[in-house]
């Protein structure tokens, strides 16, 4: 058995889907100096962490909930979403803000599986190039529809093209319970098929989307 990480690491200065977004600020609470001077601890001491952060950031996962009001939030998936046999689609041709249509999936069985969209871009993670991100199109959305796709990663900042407000890709994929995987890493690593993808948020009630520690099981 073979565990490849996907993630990202969450620090200070990591990329941001805006930038009016809060970048996330990670300290103590209690450290082991405070902990060893406070009396409690004899020959030992501990650390309480806090972290404040949108939501949305890192590799993240967005639930239903987060166009349609009325959907699941992350609290409310259910196990068997989040833990599916992949596919990755091989996109390592496309360039920046180039669209990836529908012929992509040809020749892939994407019934009930997690489909994981391999452009390579991560490569570019803390640099410039990252924003410069290509993108899935709508008739790509429809066409995982479709075809049964389960739920969609992509290893680039946002599955949609962010000029386009009406957010086709996010509104149909999710409107179908399709749930969503952005800023993926190490896609290359794996094989096209025959692995299982693990993506598990943190169940905190109510938020519409959360970082997951996504990795693939071969």
């Amino acid at each position: 058995m073979q565990f490849i990480d996907l993630s990202h690491t969450i620090q200070p200065d990591m990329p941001l889907f805006s930038p009016a977004a809060p970048a996330p600020e990670i300290s103590a609470w209690m450290s082991h100096a405070d902990a060893a001077a406070s009396g409690h601890y004899v020959a030992c001491s501990c650390e309480v962490s806090q972290v404040r952060l949108v939501t949305s950031l890192g590799t993240y996962m967005d639930s239903p909930f987060h166009f349609y009001p009325e959907r699941a939030t992350i609290d409310q998936l259910r196990l068997e979403q989040l833990v599916l046999s992949g596919v990755v689609i091989d996109c390592t041709h496309v360039a920046a803000r180039e669209a990836i249509g529908p012929d992509v999936l040809d020749g892939h069985d994407l019934a009930g599986k997690a489909v994981l969209f391999n452009t390579g871009w991560s490569r570019y993670w803390g640099r410039p190039e990252y924003f410069e991100f290509p993108f899935l199109t709508g008739a790509t959305a429809q066409a995982l529809v479709s075809r049964g796709a389960r739920l969609t990663g992509v290893d680039f900042l946002v599955i949609d093209d962010t000029r386009d407000p009406r957010r086709p890709v996010h509104v149909t994929l999710l409107g179908q319970d399709i749930l969503i995987i952005e800023n993926l890493t190490n896609l290359s690593e794996l094989p096209p098929s025959g692995f299982f993808l693990h993506a598990v948020p943190v169940k905190i009630a109510g938020v519409a989307a959360f970082p997951v520690r996504a990795y693939a099981v071969l």
